[in-house]
């Protein structure tokens, strides 16, 4: 009889064996993991840093997007969504949220899309200011929602922040501006300043004559669905 219980005791051993291997090895990942996150995390604080000694380095904001700082920050920008909503949700320093917002220029819609649904939802918790919002709605250096300001995943962005209540009203009127097309016409206008207004200068008729009707009908859209 004592050998029969012996027999079931090593049966059932052996077979709950993997499972608890199993349990142990995603115990050993867990704790491994979260100090590699704590590390990525605190890479990126200490990018942020750099690009705003550089920036004091050399006395002009003006140059931050030609920083090489900078610019590697901003170039893994995609990978580093995560990072820079952690980061605003718990740091208070103002130059240094700026330069987090301002290096994800180099989104592409759907990543742009994600980041500012990702901030204003920072907004409604109290964790951002509008003054941060506006740039991140913006997309800093980037011209990609008055460039995209037609594209479906936009306007429904734009729609969708328009209607809250908590969304302070020059904000709002920014999402006017981009979303009713008037940036990017406005943006248009300037390039046909530069390349049309001179004969001298200019590059082709046909061309000049096509950014004009282009202007013209957003501008026309815009006026008509104010």
């Amino acid at each position: 009889m004592r050998r029969f219980i012996l027999l079931v005791a090593l049966c059932l051993g052996s077979a709950f064996a993997p499972c608890l291997n199993i349990r142990s090895a995603a115990s050993n990942e867990s704790e491994v993991s979260a100090p590699l996150d704590e590390d990525k995390y605190q890479a990126y604080v200490e990018k942020i840093g750099k690009v705003e000694r550089d920036i004091v380095y050399t006395d002009r904001p003006e140059d931050l997007p030609h920083l090489k700082s900078f610019q590697e920050l901003a170039a893994a920008g995609t990978e580093s969504i995560d990072l820079c909503i952690r980061y605003l949700a718990k740091s208070e320093a103002t130059g240094r949220r700026w330069i987090a917002i301002s290096s994800m220029y180099k989104l592409d819609v759907d990543h742009y899309v994600g980041f500012v649904r990702r901030l204003a939802k920072l907004h409604h918790s109290g964790l951002l200011y509008g003054n941060e919002l506006s740039p991140g709605i913006h997309g800093g250096y980037s011209d990609l929602p008055v460039e995209q300001y037609n594209n479906p995943k936009i306007q429904t962005l734009f729609k969708q922040l328009a209607a809250q209540e908590d969304i302070p009203p020059d904000i709002k009127e920014t999402i006017r501006y981009i979303r009713s097309g008037e940036g990017f016409a406005r943006k248009r206008w300037k390039d046909f300043d530069r390349e049309c207004t001179r004969w001298s200068e200019m590059r082709s008729i046909s061309a000049c004559v096509s950014l004009a009707a282009q202007i013209f009908s957003v501008y026309t859209v815009s006026w008509l669905t104010r």
